[in-house]
This record gives C-alpha cells, sequence and structure tokens, in this order.
C-alpha cells in the first residue's frame, strides 16, 4: 500500500509539472488515468479478505514503468526551449529584451526559425519576399546548361526510365540505378533531376509561394549542386557512397509524400528534406566515428569527438555552395531579419530556418544518438503525435511566441524522424534489396576491421571479418530486433503507408532467424562460391 501511495504521488507531481510545461498534455493524461486504475486495482486486490499479492505486484510494476516514461519525457520537455518560454518567473520578472538576450545566449531557442516556419505554414497563399546574399541574380555558364541537358538525355534512356519509374515506389532499387553503365557516377544528379521534373511540382510550389524568384534558375542551381555531391562523395566508401544518398532521397521523397507528413510540412520542407538525404553522407571515408575518434583524426580534433562524420558532411556541403556559385542555391532563398517591413508575412528568413533543417536532420542521422530518439518517438507516439498547426494569431504575444516555439521543435522532430527512418531502412526492403545493401555495409565494415588489425588496434564493433563471415544472420537479426524495428513500430503507428516498411521488415526478421537456426555462412547466403570474399 505504501508502495501504491508513492507511485501515485510521484504520478501527481509529474503530472502537476508537465501541465506547467504544457508538452503532450493529452498524452500524460491518458497515461495517468492508466497509472491510477493500475493503483487502484493494486489497492483492490490487497483489501480483500484472501490478498492476492501477485495481482497487486504485477500492477505496481506496470504503474510504475508508465510513470518512468512519463519523467523521461518530463525531463526532455523541461530542456526545451519552448517549456522556458513558459516559464512563469521568465516570462513576468524580465524585460522582453532581457528575456529575448537569456534564451538567444543560454538556450537552442531560435526564434527567427520559430517565426519562419510559423509563416511557412500559416500562409500558403502570401508571398514571402526578401534578399538574396547574392545581391542579384547570378548569371550561369553555359556548362549548367549542358549538364541538365546530359541528365535530361540519361533520365530518358530506357532502361533507366523503367528503374526511375519506380521512383515513387518504397522498393525503388538504388542499386539498380547506380550500376547502369551510362549513369555512371550520375545516379545522385539523375535521381534528383528526375524528382524535380516529373514527381510533382516541388520547386513551382515554392517559387508560387514567393520563397523563391526564378524556378528555373533556382531548379538549375540545385542539379548542380546534386551533380557536386555526386562528385564528392567518395567512390572507395564501398556502403556509404552515392548509391547510398540516392537510396536515402527515395525513402526520404516517399515518405514525405505521405498523408501524416503532408499535413504537417509545407513544400518547402520537403525539398529541405531532399537536399538533407542527398548531402547527409558526403565526403564519408568509408570509416565510421568510432575510427575516427580512435585514430584522432584530423576530423575528430575538428569536431571534438561529436558526431564527427556528421558534422563535417553538412559542413563540406555549405563549403561547396559558398565557393562555387552555380551551384548555390542556398543563396536565392530569402534572408531578410525578423520584423523588417509592415508586412508580417515579409519576415521569414528562409535561409537561417533551411540551414538550421538541414543541420538539425544530418546530425540527428548519428547513430549515437539513435536510443534518445527511439524513446523520444515511442512518446510521441503514445501521444498521439500532433495535429497539423494552427494559427496562432489569436494567442497572445508571448503565448504565441512559446507556441512557435514548440511548432519549430515538433517541426524539427519530424524532419530527423524521417531522415533517420530512411537512413537505416535497408533491412525494410524487398529481400533482393536488402541483400545488397547488407552486403556492401558488411563489407565496408570488414575493411575498417581489416585495417584496424593491420595497424595493431583493437577491431571495431562488427569489423571482424572472421567472426562476421559465421554470424552474419545473427548479426543482421539483432540490428532489426534492438535497432530498426523499436524505431519503426511507433513511426508506422503514425504514417500508415509505413506500415508496408514494417511488415517488410518482419518478414526479413523471420528470414534472418531462419538463416540462423541452420547455420548459414556468408557464403551461403548471398550464393558465392565458398572462397568468396567480402
Amino acid at each position: 500500500a505504501a508502495a501504491a501511495a508513492a507511485a501515485a504521488a510521484a504520478g501527481a507531481t509529474a503530472a502537476g509539472a508537465m501541465r506547467a510545461g504544457g508538452s503532450h498534455k493529452s498524452g500524460v493524461e491518458r497515461q495517468l488515468l492508466s497509472v491510477r486504475a493500475r493503483i487502484q486495482t493494486a489497492l483492490d486486490a490487497l483489501d480483500e479478505e484472501e490478498l492476492q499479492p501477485e495481482v497487486a505486484r504485477a500492477n505496481l510494476t506496470e504503474a510504475e514503468k508508465a510513470l518512468r516514461s512519463m519523467e523521461m519525457r518530463l525531463s526532455a520537455a523541461r530542456s526545451r526551449p519552448s517549456a522556458l518560454l513558459e516559464d512563469g518567473f521568465l516570462v513576468e520578472q524580465t524585460s522582453a529584451d532581457t528575456r529575448a538576450w537569456l534564451l538567444k545566449n543560454f538556450t537552442e531557442h531560435d526564434q527567427e526559425a520559430a517565426h519562419s516556419n510559423f509563416e511557412l505554414q500559416a500562409s500558403s497563399s502570401s508571398s514571402v519576399q526578401g534578399t538574396s546574399s547574392g545581391g542579384g541574380v547570378v548569371k550561369r555558364r553555359s556548362s549548367v546548361a549542358e549538364d541538365c541537358e546530359d541528365v535530361r538525355r540519361i533520365m530518358n534512356l530506357p532502361n533507366v526510365a523503367m528503374i526511375l519509374g519506380k521512383a515513387a515506389r518504397f522498393d525503388f532499387d538504388a542499386l539498380a540505378l547506380a550500376e547502369v553503365p551510362e549513369v555512371a557516377n550520375r545516379s545522385i544528379s539523375v535521381f534528383g533531376g528526375y524528382v524535380i521534373q516529373h514527381r510533382g511540382s516541388l520547386i513551382q510550389e515554392m517559387k508560387e509561394k514567393g520563397w523563391i524568384s526564378d524556378h528555373t534558375l533556382f531548379s538549375q542551381a540545385f542539379l548542380a549542386f546534386l551533380s557536386r555531391l555526386d562528385s564528392l562523395y567518395v567512390t572507395d566508401a564501398v556502403y556509404h557512397g552515392s548509391a547510398h544518398a540516392v537510396d536515402v532521397t527515395a525513402t526520404t521523397e516517399w515518405f514525405m509524400r505521405s498523408a501524416y507528413i503532408r499535413e504537417r510540412t509545407t513544400p518547402l520542407d520537403h525539398f529541405m528534406a531532399l537536399a538533407a538525404s542527398a548531402l547527409h553522407d558526403v565526403g564519408h571515408p568509408g570509416k565510421n566515428n568510432l575510427w575516427q575518434s580512435k585514430m584522432m583524426s584530423p576530423l575528430a580534433i575538428r569536431y571534438n569527438d561529436k558526431s564527427i562524420l556528421e558534422n563535417m558532411h553538412v559542413a563540406l556541403a555549405f563549403e561547396t555552395m559558398q565557393n562555387d556559385s552555380e551551384c548555390d542555391w542556398f543563396s536565392m532563398l530569402p534572408r531578410v531579419g525578423s520584423g523588417e517591413g509592415n508586412d508580417p508575412h515579409n519576415s521569414a528568413n528562409l535561409q537561417q530556418y533551411v540551414r538550421k533543417g538541414l543541420i538539425s536532420m544530418v546530425l540527428a542521422t548519428d547513430m549515437a544518438k539513435h536510443s534518445t530518439h527511439v524513446q523520444e518517438l515511442q512518446s510521441y507516439a503514445e501521444a498521439g503525435g500532433h495535429p497539423a498547426e494552427d494559427s496562432n494569431e489569436s494567442l497572445p504575444g508571448k503565448e504565441a511566441e512559446a507556441n512557435k516555439q514548440r511548432a519549430l521543435e515538433r517541426k524539427m522532430f519530424l524532419l530527423e524522424t524521417i531522415l533517420h527512418a530512411s537512413d537505416i531502412s535497408n533491412p525494410c526492403k524487398p529481400r533482393p534489396i536488402m541483400l545488397g545493401w547488407t552486403r556492401k555495409v558488411l563489407a565496408e565494415f570488414w575493411l575498417q576491421g581489416d585495417e584496424e588489425r593491420r595497424l595493431g588496434l583493437e577491431v571495431s564493433p562488427l569489423c571482424d571479418r572472421g567472426t562476421g563471415m559465421t554470424s552474419v544472420a545473427k548479426g543482421q537479426g539483432g540490428f532489426i530486433s534492438f535497432v530498426v524495428l523499436p524505431f519503426f513500430a511507433p513511426l508506422a503507428s503514425l504514417v500508415s503507408e509505413a506500415r508496408e516498411a514494417k511488415e517488410e521488415l518482419e518478414k526479413n526478421a523471420e528470414w534472418w532467424k531462419a538463416q540462423d537456426e541452420k547455420g548459414a555462412t556468408y557464403a551461403q547466403i548471398f550464393a558465392l562460391p565458398a572462397a568468396g570474399g567480402g
């Protein structure tokens, strides 16, 4: 009974604090109802003439799990800038200037990005006019037009067109596209060009909303950017090459066209997600963050062992645009300061918003953050996700500001989730495609292990070729069970289209289990000669 009372008190405390923070009220309240019911059942079991300690213990255990989940959500909510915006002392006891200074310098609060997101979401018909960093339209050299024409020529080849015809489907085969000789090292620009031309009028919608000034020049610059990415992905990276970028971009495109995501994002978000997908592994050397840290590589030194490669990828993308005006689509976005002009819709700093989005999405692909991301996604799904954004126009200024920050946090979390899901989606693909990617990722891991062994270093997890050759099925089964499925299960509860991926994932899990039970080796799984290599 004492344990039940303590659990009830803890639940009340968590509920009160969460209500103060204003985060996921409905989800917490539903959990509290469940906790109260469990506690009441436990108390009833202890009050019966015939005590039922096992029933009481089972219900208290479930109540404790639910409270622990709420505690984690509360801790995460308190760390968000939107929670600080609702803090009574901060709102009532400080001036607007002081509050802005505190939030800008001591939190990750981004008022301009939050405001820009609100303008994008709430003003689907209003124009957002601004200045580009170039001070005018940059004249394109003829090579850009020639590059675009070359991409169009490749797209129209019958064998390429047949593969690209599946671009709208989850079973699109990026490896098949990369293997076409005419595509060679142009797979990112070919796929990106196809999406721009044939998968709806994404960039045209951005033009109609006033987010860009010239549809043709913006398309050319973006295609030139994709072409630069093609050349910057490292050919020696067996897995993390340009074909992987295409695969992730195609999967992101599939997710972004789902009903749930479309209702909560804008065409600019859609474009931003495709750009993030294309660049998310650019320059990957084929050796992971653990290797970089272990070797104290120049990248590890530069980024202090924190999301080493992810920081490098997004930095390289922006450096490429800064150094080459032909591919600098980013500078074509408006970058007016917040509050300029009399028109409230003339205050969206789209360059800042897109830069924040690209950085957030790419850094979220760091697998070191996966466990936290899973917990946040599970809590998000349990709370029912969030509805499409409502207008803040009727709210007082301070409440509207907090709502804008919350909306930005939700938007970024959703986009980060889509890119991360796409990045780990290989085990969800039909078996032939899944096996093609499995073979590539194993080859890259084992090459790293070979080099670690040559240098006398401890071989990193999953990088030992000798052990890996005999335990492929067990390793892949574990990856699905402990990494991919816990992420896709809550995602599929929100995005109905993702159920296709989850179902295929479960089929592949059963197949790997069967291979493990019969002791299948690498050679047997991939139908190679016994002496075949990786």
